[in-house]
């Protein structure tokens, strides 16, 4: 999705786009990366490991002026990044220093963030620590979910590259370095990251649960997973429900979740078995 716009949008814009490298995985989408190839004249590799001497090989024939990593969640070596002339950039889908890692989607909205962005960067040895070029923000809504998120990162997906080759094409410009006092960094969600703790707050909760629900597993409490909840004022609800826990009423075919603070009401649920 983000690396076929970003292609996309490099080849509108008129520049040579010579090969396109992917992760041999489950999480690439080949067939959409292969239509984008196959209708712009792009060579397409799909490759177990994206530092491999196949890969330097073909990057050193090709003699490119940048490499382009977008969305690759694979740590590139200096031996590939250093094959361009000008370098190697990295779109992250963060406003770093803030959130390095994989997660970082995720992260704004688990943080209660209530604004995000998109950073497009040089690429050095540490992992999403290069000079930045350019960072484009959006807001995020209380009850906005990941995948609000994903669709306004993916509007600026599909023009932040373009708009920072420009910017590297003028004499004057300046990279600016990280804030490193900023720095937070954050590895893949594990599936306990995603559990439901009801020891914490119904706003951390309400924040986990739209941070990980479609196209993610979703957060859960036992055999119960939640799509969608909203914070609960009905006094009558807390009164009903005194102790901390998961309550389903069937009747109203809905999930009340008590929390030391009050409650979160969930129609959008199911009940997994394993």
């Amino acid at each position: 999705m983000y690396t076929a716009a970003v292609t996309e949008s490099l080849v509108k814009a008129g520049h040579k786009v010579s090969l396109l490298v992917t992760p041999d995985s489950p999480a690439a989408n080949v067939k959409v990366l292969g239509e984008v190839t196959e209708k712009n004249g792009i060579e397409f590799l799909r490759t177990a490991d994206v530092n491999s001497a196949v890969v330097a090989g073909k990057i050193s024939k090709i003699k490119p002026d940048l490499i382009v990593s977008a969305h690759l969640r694979r740590i590139l070596r200096e031996e590939i990044f250093t094959l361009a002339a000008k370098g190697a950039i990295n779109i992250h889908p963060s406003l770093l220093p803030k959130y390095r890692g994989l997660s970082p989607q995720h992260q704004a909205i688990l943080h209660g963030d209530s604004e995000s962005g998109v950073t497009v960067h040089f690429i050095e040895a540490g992992v999403d620590t290069g000079d930045i070029i350019l960072q484009k923000k959006f807001a995020i809504g209380t009850e906005d979910y990941i995948l609000h998120v994903q669709a306004r990162m993916l509007t600026i997906y599909k023009t932040i590259v373009v708009e920072a080759l420009e910017l590297l094409e003028s004499d004057s410009f300046r990279a600016m370095k990280q804030d490193h006092e900023q720095v937070s960094y954050f590895g893949p969600l594990k599936k306990a990251d995603r559990e439901i703790d009801l020891s914490r707050s119904s706003k951390e909760i309400y924040d986990l649960i739209r941070a990980v629900s479609l196209p993610y597993k979703g957060a859960f409490y036992k055999d119960y997973v939640i799509w969608a909840a909203g914070i609960g004022e009905d006094k009558i609800l807390v009164e009903k429900y005194k102790n901390v826990g998961l309550y389903c009423e069937e009747a109203e075919d809905r999930v009340i979740i008590r929390l030391k603070d009050g409650c979160l009401v969930s129609e959008d649920f199911e009940i997994k078995k394993d």
